[in-house]
């Protein structure tokens, strides 16, 4: 048992259940500020209270869906074996994953609100189910799960240039596959 428990790294209840909360906290405010930009034009906190008018309901809906989603699927999750052993590095990718789109929400709002409302809706949920499938140290999860967080990286980077804003849809694409390739190949013991 102690040979088991040295190949990975062992992470107790609580702190799962601290590290998840954590995480969606930081997502639900992420949702606030992607609802707001979509339904009421701005991220600017007098634009949400004061002039959003019926909208606000529809941002409050769409931040407490992703609260009550994560509330949900951690309380699951840390409770799960099968994520015991890979959860360290999932973890470490969904906080990188989360601040990249959370740093762009902030500089580039109008452009990637509606990626970031798409991404919070599901799909990083999606990722983390998927990663406890092969839980095997192999080359090809390596590659996917630093190659993906590159590529999310440069697909969040073009909406800074100008020349590639004809690209809408193919990057949405590409940053919803790169996300959830990403949470994948996190998804191996050490």
């Amino acid at each position: 048992m102690r040979e088991k428990e040295t190949r990975y790294e062992r992470v107790e209840l609580s702190h799962k259940a601290l590290l998840l909360t954590a995480s969606v906290i930081v997502k639900t405010f992420l949702m606030a500020i992607s609802s707001s930009q979509v339904f009421c034009g701005g991220i600017d906190p007098s634009t949400l209270f004061l002039q959003c008018g019926v909208n606000v309901a529809y941002v409050a809906g769409s931040t407490a869906a992703v609260a009550i989603m994560g509330a949900m699927f951690g309380y699951y999750i840390v409770r799960l074996k099968t994520f015991e052993q890979i959860f360290a590095r999932l973890m470490k990718a969904d906080f990188i994953m989360t601040a990249m789109y959370f740093g762009v929400a902030f500089s580039a709002p109008t452009m990637v609100a509606g990626k970031v409302m798409i991404w919070l809706f599901g799909m990083w949920i999606l990722g983390m189910l998927l990663a406890p499938f092969n839980r095997e140290r192999t080359v090809l999860k390596q590659v996917a799960e630093y190659g993906s967080l590159v590529a999310l990286g440069a697909l969040l980077t073009v909406h800074f240039i100008p020349a590639f804003e004809e690209l809408g849809s193919s990057t949405t694409l590409g940053m919803m596959v790169s996300s959830v390739i990403g949470m994948f190949g996190s998804g191996r013991v050490k």
